[in-house]
């Protein structure tokens, strides 16, 4: 055994061996970059969100107000906020993974 397996083991066996750097700040980084994009895809639901209540379409007007509406927009081709949403999700999941 040599290498990375032997010093695992050699840290696994004695706690006062085991150093390892948290990488703090390439962790704050990456949660800062992670805001941004967050930041920027609420922004872009948003003028989704906006512009479907101002559509002529009445079932695309409801879908602030209606989930089941929104989630059924997948079907009637008008299912951009809600892929904006599902976009958002898997961020801020990554994001809240970081963050806790």
């Amino acid at each position: 055994m040599e290498g990375y397996a032997k010093l695992a083991r050699l840290m696994s066996r004695h706690n006062e061996y085991g150093i390892l750097r948290s990488f703090s700040e390439l962790n704050a980084k990456n949660l800062l970059y992670l805001q941004a994009e967050l930041v920027e895809l609420e922004s872009e639901l948003r003028a989704l969100a906006n512009a479907d209540k101002s559509s002529q379409n009445r079932v695309r007007q409801h879908y602030e107000k209606d989930w089941r509406l929104l989630n059924e927009s997948l079907h009637d081709g008008y299912d951009e906020q809600w892929k904006k949403m599902l976009q958002i999700r898997e961020k801020l999941n990554t994001y809240s993974t970081f963050n806790y």
